[in-house]
């Protein structure tokens, strides 16, 4: 199993596109986002990554504005939306919370998390990925993940 994990797009239609670009000849089974998509048009941009795969699992963020909007259009893709979302061996969850984070790695192998923009990896009873930002904005650096089994690299763009 391969798939890409991104967070925090933040509206940035920019550096959506650019991560289109980046990731356009990618083969993976899925797309993972860990929130803070934000607006209706934002998650229109997110169309793009059909290219690589059909299937997208995204989970709110708590900027995210118009949550009903972003879920139609989400629904209407097949693309499946909510606050913790399950995905192949794992879940995404935009959130931080330890006691959340420790319930999902027992049940999870595998947990992606946004929120901090602070890209990186927790090995334990699951593996914990937070991609960074898509966006940029408050690291400087636009990154995403590629997970590929065990391994998990990081990419800078």
């Amino acid at each position: 199993m391969k798939f890409l994990a991104i967070s925090d797009t933040h509206d940035n239609i920019y550096a959506i596109r650019d991560l289109i670009e980046e990731v356009k000849d990618e083969k993976v089974d899925f797309i993972v986002h860990a929130g803070d998509v934000i607006s209706p048009f934002a998650i229109r941009e997110l169309e793009g990554l059909e290219k690589i795969a059909e299937k997208i699992y995204i989970a709110f963020g708590n900027n995210d504005g118009d949550r009903g909007k972003l879920m139609e259009i989400a629904l209407t893709k097949g693309w499946i939306i909510g606050d913790i979302v399950g995905f192949p061996s794992g879940c995404v969850y935009h959130g931080t919370n330890p006691d959340v984070l420790r319930l999902l790695a027992k049940q999870y192998q595998v947990v992606v998390t946004g929120h901090t923009h602070k890209k990186g990896v927790e090995k334990g009873d699951a593996t914990i990925i937070n991609p960074g930002e898509v966006c940029g904005y408050l690291s400087g650096v636009r990154s995403y993940a590629i997970i590929e089994d065990e391994d998990v690299s990081i990419i800078e763009f």
